[in-house]
């Protein structure tokens, strides 16, 4: 990994989790690394009023909460100019892209979902079932339309039980759907 982050590993924050697919099936590991420098900016507000933060994640992975999962899904989500697009095969992260972008423009949300539709369907031998928009607001409909016309697959609204989900609070949503459950 020491090759492929722009920082230095050996002082970096390492999260893990053991994804596996069943009796026999072989264990992936899905790692995540972040900059001990970005995770300390995150926490010391919390540090100050005395608190001990437990967990420090992205909002696209806490958002995977609101995913109801069925064979290969993606939640696309836009946060300001940042696409994260997250591949589920079932319950297991198979991709994941973070992406800035100039404008969040459609030709350039669709320059990044194009390949990655394309991975899906060399890679996991299958077609997106559904994808889940976050972030889109008004033009989340026609979004929908297009990209429904253009890879036959099912697209909506990302959805939690509290309040629909924007770009900045879907991570939020996301964790607190995890602890209601």
């Amino acid at each position: 990994m020491k090759k492929s982050v722009p920082f230095d590993v050996d002082s970096a924050i390492v999260s893990y989790a053991v994804q596996t697919r069943g009796a026999g099936a072989k264990v992936e590991v899905l790692a995540a690394l972040m900059g001990s420098e970005i995770v300390a900016h995150y926490e010391a507000p919390f540090r100050t009023a005395g608190f001990h933060p437990g967990m420090v994640t992205t909002s696209s992975l806490a958002a995977l909460n609101l995913c109801q999962p069925d064979g290969v899904t993606m939640l696309v989500k836009i946060s300001g100019r940042v696409l994260s697009v997250l591949v589920l095969d079932g319950s297991t992260l198979r991709l994941a892209r973070c992406v800035e972008t100039d404008e969040a423009r459609p030709e350039e949300i669709e320059a990044v979902l194009h390949p990655t539709v394309a991975y899906i369907e060399d890679e996991l031998k299958a077609k997106p079932r559904h994808i889940w928009l976050c972030g889109f607001g008004p033009e989340s409909a026609e979004l929908a339309r297009q990209w429904n016309a253009e890879w036959g697959v099912e697209v909506s609204p990302l959805r939690s039980r509290f309040r629909a989900p924007g770009g900045n609070d879907a991570g939020l949503l996301g964790y607190l759907e995890s602890v209601a459950r």
